[in-house]
This record gives C-alpha cells, structure tokens and sequence, in this order.
C-alpha cells in the first residue's frame, strides 16, 4: 500500500459512506432545511431533545437530563428514557445555525455515515489480522461494512428511532476489544472504555449487546485451552485482558450507571412498550418488509406476509420488521465458510444464537404459533450430526439415523393426536433469556437482537469478498478489487428501502406568538407530542412529555383528573363535583396555565373546558384548537 493511499484512504472511506448514504435515506439530504423525517411521535421527541441539549448545555447551562418546562410544573426526568445523548448533544453545536428538525434530521444522516466507517475498521482488521493483503482487506471490508451499515434493521429504525439508528459505537468497541486482546496495548483499553460510554449514550440496550458478545466471545476462546471453571483459568492471558476491559467498561459507564440506579426505584413504568415480546418470523429473515424497496416486485403471497407482520404481530410498528438477511448475502457468508474463515465456528455460533433470541419466546413460521414435530426434529437432527465433538461417539451414527426417520416421518405422515394433526408451540432461548438478563421484562424487544447477527453476517461477507478478490487475483490487481467491489453492491441493492417520507412540518398559527411573547410565568396545557415540539417555538413549559418510561414521581401528576380529561381520556369527562371543579381551576391558576392546545377536536372535551374549567375558545384551524384560561 502506497504512502499516498494511505494517507487518503481514510477520508476516501467517508466519503464513500457519505455518498452511499445520501442515498439509500434519499430525499433526506435535498429536503434536510425544509421537511422532517416521517414525523412521528418519536421523531418529534427527538427533534425536542435535540433542541433542549441546546438550551440545557449552551443557552442556560443545567442537567440535560432534567427538563423542568415538560410535565409542568413537576418537570420530567429523562434519565430512563431514550435520549440518544450522544447524538442529541450535537444540537448544542448544530441548532444555532440551523432549525432543531434540520439539526435531526443531519443526525439521522450521521448515524448512517459513521455507522459505515466504525464497521469499515473492524472489518479491515478483522481481515488484515487473517492475512489479507492491506489494499485487498481494505476493499473488502466495505461489502461486511455496508451488510451492517445498510442492513434493513438500520434503514427500518431511521424512521422513527434516532437512539436506534445510532449503531456506530458498536462496531467501534469491538474494533477496540480485538485490538485489545490481541495487542494488550493501553490505547485500545482506552478507546474500548470510551466506545462503551459512548455507546450507553446511544441506547442502554446496545451496551447489554456489547456485554453478551464480549462474554460469550472469551468463554469460546477460553474453551479452546480447557474448562471455564479451572486454574487455568485465571492464568489465561486472554480472561486475564478480558477482565481488564471490563473493569475499564465499566469505570467508563460508572457514572451514568450509578446515576440510572438511583432513579431506578421505583422503577419507571413502561408506557409504550413493557414485557411486548415482539418477534421475528422465521420467513421475516428472507422477506423484505414493508419499507423495502423490493416490496412491490414481491409475490402477492410476500407482500401479504409482510405486511400481516407488521399488522398483526408488531402492532403498526413497521421498523421492528426490518430483519430482512437478504438473498445473496447469505450465499456469500456461506461461501467464505467454505472457504474458511478464522474463527468462523464462533462467528456462526454467535450469529444463530443472536438469531435464535431475536425469534422471540416461541417459534413462528408464517405467522403460525403453532409447529409440527417435523421442524424441531429437523433442527435437532441437524444439530446432532454437525457437532464435530460428538462425530466420534459409538452412537453418533446410530442416533442420527433414528432423528432422520423420525423427521421423515413427521414430514410425510404427520402426526395426530385425538384425528388431528398434532402441533405445539416450541419455545426458544429467549423465553428464559429474558427472566436472566436485566432490562428485559422491562420493555426488551427480542426483535432486535437482530442486529448482532447481522454484524455477524456483514463480518462473513467481508471475508466473502476477500476470498473472491484472492480468486480474481490471477487476473491482475484490477480485476482483485473489482471483484471485491462486487460483492459491495450486494447488500446496497437488496437493503435498499423505499424513498425516506419526509413529512414538512406545519406553519404554526399566530395565536403561538401570542404565546411566545407572552411574560413569564406562564404555561400551556397540551394533548400530544406536538405540544412539546411547539415548545421549541415558544418557549413555554407546557403539561406533556413523550418519555419511554414514565418515572412513578410523574404518574401522580399525569393521573389528575385535570390530566385525564384534556388529555383525551373519557373517562375524565364523568360528572364533576363542585369542589372537583375548583379544585382543577385551582390547579391550573395556581401554576399559570393560560392555554390550552388542543391538536384534535372533540365535542365532549370542549363542554368541559368551556363549563367546567371556565376556558374559551381562542384559536381555531384545521391543525389546532386553542383554549384560553381566565
């Protein structure tokens, strides 16, 4: 590799990744100033966050995870929701020069960026450390780069999730934590502490990912040269170094871990998703999802399982399908285990293991529940005769035998119980996996667990490629780097999504400068996350905050019946009693509610801001009703 090569092929990768990330989140770079991206309930909250980083670090320096101007007069802790701190603190540095939804949006932009370029390294080393040639492994890397990078989970959570989009740390501390195994050098240590920090500042779940891989990394390595539980073992440089990243781990995240345990009790209530289980079929793994561009070239019986996925099983939340593997990829991952991947058993044990979790408790196929003995016994048979530790065995022979006729059997005459076909639900890791590894009764999606196993598959593809280049090699450099840059376009074309919706964002009435200019105090009542963007235009703390887990301090207050009832909740219309009545006029004089903002209109809810609260309507569009307060 040249000097000069060397020197350019760092920047050469990001604008690479740059480049291929204009478009596969095409029209956001064209739209960026003028539109958000889909606009949801989530994004908005993060266009909210990115905004409040502002306030908090620039504008009046105070805890960013403290927002006194949401839930008011309360205020909202944000230490158990899902900030994305890492990303959102960018809009210290990026709002005052543009808009808080054109700050996002260039986040969202980011993620896809550097996600490509962090994944770039380690696949380049992971490569180089094989033995490949430097300019080859560079090369290469980028089809393992792009299979992570642009994989569907990626393309589907940028819709609506920045916390999840933001997948760049965890290529990140795995490039350091190989590099720290295998060199023992203090800057690895280093970088590997800070990746982690870094990634808890994305999302806390990521940094449990990162835990289970490391873990079952090291015991694999550690089995190769005798038991676990042994002497040996702390004698074993690689658990010794191990140990060593974890403690610098965990010195990284101390402080916002301690932080997390004294607001974990009580611990905050999971609003929007708890213990939700959601899955991923096992057609889900070779069917693109609704968001896919491929979606309309896809047989009738396709696009209808897709689309009954999202439907039926992931209630409307079309991003948790993005789990597509695609169709070549895996055919290129198998082909470099063919050819021989270093490691490759643990690669692929990791990969079907994270797999396995993301199906969830029991395993779908085609949306059914419900499975014949031929599928258990079929993996079990497999299972049986593919451990090379049991090839030696007397009865190794003998056992496969009887799982195959027995599959055989279950295939071609299936079973029945009481004249009917017998079917079960067969259970899988995850129904204990959850009950042993914290966070996950509280809201853990096995769904996504997805994603380990695609950084797994993007690791083989980069060998794929390598090992492709190697075989064109005999036809000069050219024809090396082409076929490696061959491999690359696999995974762009078949992850690629349908155009990113860009929603443009509504023009706020002039009753909101009324509401800005007015002088403090003053705050205003809201319904919807809508209310906590328009803050960002007015300033005003207002009755709403979107959080992941609502804190038990702050359950008290959104249970009033002031709350119940303007917030859209029916049963808050009941008859109301006279002190009732003063009391809720009492609660919004005495903490200088002067407006109410409401973003749907409901006969019902007007008689009771009119009759009982003594309002009168202000402001009426097709985007808003505004109610004032005396």
């Amino acid at each position: 590799m040249s000097p000069l090569f060397r020197r350019m092929l760092h920047p050469l990768v990001l604008l690479v990744f740059t480049l291929l990330s204009v478009v596969h989140t095409w029209p956001l770079v064209p739209k960026l100033h003028t539109h958000l991206v889909t606009g949801r309930e989530d994004v908005l909250a993060s266009v909210w966050q990115t905004w409040w980083s502002h306030q908090a670090l620039w504008v009046e320096p105070q805890n960013p995870f403290f927002a006194p101007g949401l839930h008011w007069p309360l205020g909202a802790e944000l230490y158990w929701h899902t900030p994305a701190f890492a990303k959102s603190m960018w809009g210290a540095v990026l709002v005052p020069f543009m808009s808080p939804e054109a700050a996002y949006n260039l986040l969202i932009l980011s993620t896809f960026v550097l996600t490509g370029y962090t994944a770039w390294l380690l696949m380049r080393y992971l490569l180089e450390r094989a033995g490949v040639a430097p300019v080859l492994a560079a090369v290469a890397a980028l089809a393992g780069a792009s299979v992570f990078d642009f994989s569907r989970y990626h393309l589907a959570h940028a819709t609506t999730h920045l916390n999840l989009s933001a997948l760049e740390g965890l290529p990140l501390y795995l490039y350091f934590f190989f590099r720290w195994l295998d060199e023992g050098q203090r800057k690895w240590l280093v970088g590997l502490g800070l990746a982690t920090l870094y990634t808890m500042l994305c999302d806390y779940y990521y940094l449990v990912y990162l835990a289970l891989f490391s873990f079952a990394w090291v015991v694999m390595e550690r089995w190769r040269h005798g038991p676990l539980v042994s002497v040996g073992t702390l004698k074993d440089a690689t658990v010794r170094r191990a140990g060593w990243a974890a403690l610098a781990a965990a010195v990284a995240c101390l402080p916002m871990a301690m932080t997390l345990a004294v607001h974990l009790f009580p611990a905050p209530v999971s609003q929007h998703h708890g213990d939700s289980d959601y899955f991923t079929d096992l057609y889900a793994f070779f069917i693109p999802d609704t968001l896919s561009a491929w979606m309309e070239a896809l047989p009738r019986w396709a696009r209808e399982f897709s689309v009954s996925l999202v439907r039926g099983k992931m209630a409307t939340n079309a991003e948790e399908a993005g789990s597509f593997l695609g169709w070549l990829t895996p055919v290129i991952a198998v082909f470099a285990l063919w050819r021989g991947v270093p490691d490759g058993r643990r690669w692929v044990g990791l990969g079907l293991a994270f797999a396995a979790l993301s199906m969830g408790t029991v395993l779908n196929i085609g949306l059914s529940d419900q499975t014949s003995p031929f599928v258990p016994l079929l993996l079990i048979t497999l299972l049986v005769a593919s451990v090379p530790a049991w090839r030696g065995r007397s009865w190794h022979r003998d056992v496969v035998l009887a799982l195959g006729l027995c599959t055989v059997t279950a295939a071609v005459a299936p079973f029945t119980a009481f004249g009917h076909e017998f079917r079960f639900a067969f259970p899988l890791p995850y129904l204990a996996f959850k009950h042993v590894v914290p966070l996950f009764t509280r809201g853990g999606m096995p769904v996504r667990l997805a994603l380990p196993a695609t950084l797994v598959l993007g690791v083989l593809v980069s060998f794929g490629a390598a090992y492709l280049g190697q075989l064109a090699s005999r036809w000069g450099k050219a024809a090396m780097v082409g076929a490696a840059l061959l491999v690359a376009v696999v995974p762009n074309v078949e992850y690629l999504s349908r155009p990113l919706k860009m929603v443009q964002m509504p023009t706020l009435p002039p009753i909101f400068d009324e509401i800005r200019d007015a002088p403090m105090p003053a705050a205003v009542f809201t319904d919807h996350v809508l209310g906590q963007w328009e803050q960002t235009r007015h300033g005003k703390p207002v009755s709403v905050a979107r959080q992941a887990r609502l804190p038990v301090r702050e359950t008290a207050l959104t249970n009033l019946r002031v709350y119940r009832a303007l917030e859209g909740r029916h049963e808050g219309y009941s008859p109301v009693s006279p002190e009732e009545r003063e009391e809720m006029r009492a609660f919004l004089k005495q903490n200088h509610y002067r407006w109410f903002v409401a973003h749907y209109h409901h006969p019902a809810r007007e008689r009771f801001v009119v009759e009982e609260l003594g309002g009168e309507r202000a402001y009426s569009d097709g985007y808003v009703t505004v109610y004032r307060f005396p």
